[in-house]
């Protein structure tokens, strides 16, 4: 009786590790970027304001991400990030020979990794961006 438990509890840890991917488990659906500008620069994440002069949020890990920063008087300055293959998920090589656990990675999008992640951006502000009114007369 004792042998049998110990038995369903072994095969139900090795069934709950076999059926998540390594890059899941560790790194997870999601990750944190950085955004670092200007303390009076707005950023804006996805089009969404994210914060002035610093801002972090959680991104999906298999998708595109506009990151833009915009500031009075000055030209919006974009980056788009890319999805990387992240190298975690071959870990499931070890695990099952990754026939559960990196298919699983790819499917909650963990196989992914957001490149850049740390991203300083500073508004485009030139002389010749600054628009000036000049007043002619005529004589």
């Amino acid at each position: 009786m004792r042998t049998v438990k110990w038995l369903m509890v072994l095969t139900s840890m090795t069934l709950l590790a076999i059926s998540s991917g390594c890059a899941s488990m560790i790194n997870g659906e999601h990750q944190m970027i950085s955004v670092k500008t200007d303390a009076e620069t707005e950023i804006f994440i996805n089009g969404r304001y994210a914060g002035k002069g610093y801002a972090k949020q959680k991104v999906a890990r298999d998708a595109r991400h506009e990151v833009r920063v915009e500031k009075n008087g000055c030209e919006a300055v974009s980056l788009t990030t890319q999805p990387n293959f992240n190298e975690v998920s071959l870990l499931g090589l070890f695990v099952d020979l990754g026939l559960v656990s990196i298919p699983t990675d790819f499917m909650t999008g963990a196989a992914w990794e957001v490149e850049p992640s740390d991203i300083r951006l500073v508004a485009n502000c030139t002389a010749s961006d600054t628009a000036t009114t000049t007043t002619t007369t005529a004589e």
